[in-house]
């Protein structure tokens, strides 16, 4: 029989602790059952009224530990209670199917564990791990995420807030190669990237961060991967809404005015950076405030990491000219995406920037070139005019070739690996600003022409 408890042992500094425990206790019950609420007039919700509850339960075979946020909106509640269901099902049938092995002191154990994150005044993250060990010894571990538009009471998919095909998915697969744990074959990671909408991802006005699971990108054992990718490379594929609502960054690209009807040339200059050329051309197009666009090889761009990002600090515009300037046409289709590949992450190692587009050495291209720089998300730039100083070497015979063949409208080829080039370069930009021509990157003269970013040329080869 149970002993009663006389109250009346308990002092009145006893009763006062009691009633500000029951007060808690229905205080944060009444704040739970809220969650996260919504206002009516304004649309939002508040970030700081987001309450979890944490569900647990025990058995002889199995333990399991559940924290989720309490959610009023059922077009955001009924998702994330669909996947935790699922992930509770699935538990309770590898319980099940393994139930002779477990029991005698030895469980299984189900602990899924919820943070949020917040990006914008409006845009928030709720990150799931989840932990699942049956008869396993190491367990297996996932991510799940839902990124939420409160001001729109919906779920977002990437696709509503960025680009994602193309040039972006370029740069996300640089990102992934850089993680030391992932070691993916081509055909698995084009998978991977096939389909954007299954990504796990949340922002920040820093990155976007995706997470995969090992057995979508990485060797078993590695467990969930984390890649973030800098805002600033991807900033431009943005849609309006997220980029505003992120904020300015540093690297973030500035918009330029530019006039439809002006006598606008492109400047680019391949094969550097070079040590002894390279500064000189930095020095004269600062002087006369020419943004160009440099084509930069890897092998150089390694070599000189230091250079190479003076040019990128400069303003100035990063092409990928390959690793090691071979004629593409002539070698295999898994050379060519090597040459392609390794020198893109070497300039970006270097510059921070990813190469803009591709301009394959002599100007050799074939179909097989353009579907493999395609692939890659590299627009291929030529030239219209071309310097010949690689020929001539000679100040005088490069400008009299640049004036006789230039019109509005040209990419001019130089390099910034003779000499002879950066002799050249005052009297050629001295004369053709008197002409009335206004220099700009190879990206922003594609703006005026309005040319398709997947090329495979710019001018008239």
């Amino acid at each position: 029989m149970l002993k009663k408890i006389p109250f009346r042992r308990i002092r009145w500094p006893g009763w006062v602790v009691l009633c500000v425990i029951g007060f808690s206790l229905v205080y944060g019950m009444a704040q739970l059952v809220v969650g996260i609420g919504f206002d009516q007039d304004s649309g939002q919700a508040s970030l700081s009224s987001i309450d979890f509850e944490t569900v647990t339960e025990k058995t002889d075979t199995y333990t399991m530990s559940i924290k989720t946020p309490v959610i009023g909106d059922s077009t955001i509640h009924k998702p994330i209670q669909g996947w935790i269901k699922q992930e509770k099902e699935a538990f309770l049938a590898a319980v099940k199917e393994n139930k002779d092995e477990l029991g005698d002191g030895y469980r299984a154990h189900l602990i899924i564990q919820a943070d949020v994150k917040k990006a914008t005044d409006d845009t928030y993250s709720i990150i799931f791990n989840s932990y699942q060990l049956v008869n396993d010894i190491r367990g297996q571990q996932q991510v799940k995420i839902y990124t939420i538009d409160a001001s729109e009471k919906r779920i977002l998919h990437l696709s509503d807030i960025m680009q994602t095909s193309g040039k972006p998915i370029h740069i996300i697969r640089n990102q992934i190669l850089k993680n030391e744990s992932i070691n993916l074959v081509d055909d698995k990671m084009d998978k991977v990237l096939s389909d954007p909408a299954s990504w796990n991802w949340s922002i920040s006005p820093r990155a976007l961060t995706l997470y995969f699971e090992e057995s979508e990108i990485a060797a078993k054992g590695a467990g969930p991967i984390q890649v973030e990718v800098p805002i600033k490379l991807i900033r431009p594929y943005l849609n309006k809404k997220m980029a505003d609502a992120l904020g300015t960054s540093e690297g973030a690209p500035v918009n330029v005015s530019i006039e439809p009807e002006g006598k606008y040339v492109a400047l680019t200059f391949d094969d550097g950076p070079n040590v002894e050329v390279t500064p000189r051309i930095l020095k004269i197009l600062k002087a006369h405030d020419v943004q160009a666009t440099f084509f930069m090889l890897g092998s150089q761009a390694e070599k000189y990491p230091s250079l190479a990002k003076r040019v990128a600090e400069a303003g100035h515009e990063i092409g990928n000219h390959t690793d090691h300037h071979q004629d593409l046409t002539k070698i295999g289709r898994n050379q060519v995406a090597q040459e392609i590949q390794i020198s893109s992450r070497k300039i970006e190692d270097a510059t921070g920037q990813i190469p803009s587009s591709l301009r394959p050495p002599y100007g050799a291209i074939n179909h097989e070139v353009v579907e493999v720089a395609g692939n890659y998300g590299s627009p291929i730039v030529l030239w219209s005019v071309d310097s010949l100083d690689w020929k001539n070497k000679n100040a005088d015979s490069i400008n009299r070739v640049v004036q006789n063949a230039i019109t509005p409208g040209s990419i001019i080829l130089l390099h910034d690996v003779h000499p002879t080039t950066a002799d050249a370069l005052p009297t050629l930009l001295t004369t053709l600003e008197k002409e009335g021509y206004q220099f700009v990157t190879v990206s922003q003269l594609q703006s005026i022409n309005a040319e398709e970013s997947a090329g495979p040329y710019y001018g008239n080869i």
